[in-house]
């Protein structure tokens, strides 16, 4: 037996409308609608042991924020340009250990900070032709940082 409730809208326990329905559409009260803010960071050099301050101004924690590397000499497989979402934080390996970087937000700033062991290149990958291992020089990339609330 199935059973059907139809209704075209509903509302909180103040009496205010919450939740209308017209035409199929589901529109909730009080969400917000629109433009989402965004931020995109200068391009930072890559150094070993730095912690770096970029401000935000999203007036929010940003529910989303990710690292690149964009290629600034061709490297890799890579041409300038280039660039390369960094998917792994921390990276340890014999010879290796402690490179990479990792982020954490408030309201105001992103905090970025780089490993201690930035010999022969702070991050590790592939080459984009060939899928070989490689470290990227950290001389080739610059950082920059992408957020949105």
């Amino acid at each position: 037996m199935t059973s059907i409730l139809k209704v075209d809208n509903i509302k909180d326990s103040s009496d205010n409308q919450a939740i209308s329905i017209s035409g199929g559409v589901v529109t909730f009260a009080n969400t917000p609608v629109g433009t989402v803010s965004t931020f995109t960071s200068a391009e930072t050099t890559i150094s070993a042991s730095t912690k770096t301050t970029l401000a935000h101004g999203l007036g929010a924690i940003p529910h989303q924020f990710d690292l690149y590397l964009i290629c600034k000499t061709a490297d890799s497989g890579y041409a300038v340009g280039d660039i390369i979402k960094v998917t792994q934080a921390y990276h340890s390996t014999a010879g290796t250990s402690s490179i990479g970087a990792i982020m954490s937000a408030d309201a105001t700033n992103i905090y970025l900070t780089t490993g201690p062991n930035s010999a022969g290149g702070m991050f590790k990958g592939f080459n984009q032709d060939t899928g070989a291992d490689v470290t990227f020089s950290n001389s080739n990339f610059k950082m920059i940082v992408k957020a949105w609330v």
